[in-house]
C-alpha cells in the first residue's frame, strides 16, 4: 500500500533546490506558475500601440504610485527585474485619488498620486527549462551491493505541481523527509499564514514565521557577487539548526550544496549537467560518518519549449 506520509510530503515539494540556485520574489500578483529568475538586466518598454514580435509568456501585472513619470517608469522596471521579466506592455498614466475623514474635525481632504501599471512578460526564447524538471527518479545506494536500487518516482507539471508518484521502498517516507524535503526550494520557498520576508532588490534576504505572536522559525539568505545564493542559515524555536552552502563551477552552475545540521556534516549534494545545462543527476552523500558515503541519487527530464 501507498504511504500517505509520502503522498502528503510529495504535494507540497517538488524538486531538489539545487536545480535553481536563486529564490524567487515572494510575490502575489504573478500570473504564471512556471518558475522565473529574477534577473539585473535591462527591461525593454512597449507603449500603446507597440507588442514584441517574440513569443512571450506574462509573468506579472505591475503597479507603482507616485512620483515624475520617468520615476514610476523606472520603478516599474524594478519590480520586473524582480518577477525575472524580461519586458514591459505599458498601460496609460493614471491619477488615483484617495479621500480622507479627520476623526476629531470631520474634515475631508483629497490626496491625488500618479499611477503606471503594466503587464511583466518574459519572451519564450529566455526561459530556462533547467527550471522546469517532468520527471524526478530517486534511487537508495546499497552498501552491501555498491548500487543503487529504485526508492520513489515523481511527475510535475510545468508548474512544478506533483502530477503523479510511485513509491518502491516501505521506508521511502521517512527517507525522503529527512534528506530532500527539508531543503527542496518549494519548502524553503514555504508560504501561508505566519509567514514573512524581507526583500533587497528584489531578493529574499530574510523569512520568518509566526504562530500566536511567537517566532517558530528563522531564515537568512546570504547572496555573492554574482547574486547566486551563497549561503541559508535556518534556525527553528523548536527544532534543529540548518546552514546550507552553495559552491558554483568554473561556468556558473550549482555543483555542489552543503549541509549541516546543529552545526555538524550532514549531507553533501553534487549536480551533473547534461549538454543542454541542466541538471540531469543529483548524487547526495552522507556527510555524518567517519567516511563520506553515498546515499541517493536523483535523475531528471525536464520539460520542452514547446511542451510548456
Amino acid at each position: 500500500m501507498k504511504n500517505p506520509l509520502l503522498f502528503a510530503l510529495a504535494l507540497i515539494t517538488g524538486m531538489l533546490g539545487g536545480c535553481a540556485s536563486d529564490l524567487y520574489p515572494e510575490v502575489d500578483e504573478r500570473l504564471t506558475s512556471i518558475p522565473i529568475q529574477p534577473h539585473a538586466n535591462e527591461v525593454e518598454l512597449f507603449f500603446a500601440g507597440e507588442l514584441p514580435k517574440e513569443e512571450y509568456v506574462k509573468v506579472a501585472a505591475l503597479e507603482t504610485r507616485g512620483g515624475a513619470y520617468i520615476t514610476l517608469i523606472k520603478s516599474l522596471q524594478a519590480k520586473a527585474r524582480a518577477y525575472g521579466a524580461d519586458a514591459i506592455l505599458v498601460q496609460e498614466k493614471k491619477e488615483i485619488s484617495d479621500v480622507h475623514t479627520k476623526i476629531i474635525t470631520d474634515r475631508v481632504t483629497t490626496t491625488t498620486l500618479s499611477s503606471l501599471s503594466g503587464i511583466g512578460i518574459k519572451y519564450k526564447k529566455n526561459l530556462d527549462t533547467g527550471l522546469l524538471p517532468k520527471s524526478q527518479d530517486i534511487e537508495m545506494y546499497d552498501a552491501v551491493s555498491g548500487t543503487f536500487h529504485p526508492l520513489l518516482s515523481l511527475r510535475f507539471s510545468p508548474g512544478g505541481e506533483i502530477t503523479a508518484k510511485e513509491e518502491m521502498h516501505e521506508s521511502a517516507a521517512v527517507i525522503y523527509n529527512n534528506y530532500i524535503h527539508p531543503y527542496t526550494l518549494r519548502t524553503l520557498k514555504e508560504k501561508g499564514a505566519g509567514w514573512t520576508h524581507r526583500q533587497q532588490e528584489g531578493f529574499v534576504v530574510e523569512r520568518e514565521l509566526h504562530r500566536d505572536g511567537l517566532l517558530q522559525k528563522h531564515m537568512a539568505f546570504d547572496y555573492d557577487v554574482a547574486r547566486r545564493l551563497k549561503e541559508i542559515r535556518i534556525r527553528e524555536v523548536y527544532g534543529a539548526t540548518h546552514k546550507i552552502n552553495f559552491t558554483y563551477n568554473e561556468t556558473g552552475q550549482l555543483s555542489k550544496r552543503t549541509i549541516l545540521r546543529s552545526s555538524n556534516p550532514y549531507i553533501q549534494e553534487e549536480y551533473i549537467y547534461n549538454a543542454s545545462g541542466q541538471a540531469s543527476q543529483v548524487l547526495i552523500y552522507n556527510t555524518n560518518l567517519p567516511e563520506k558515503l553515498p546515499l541517493l541519487r536523483s535523475s531528471y527530464t525536464y520539460y520542452t519549449l514547446e511542451e510548456i
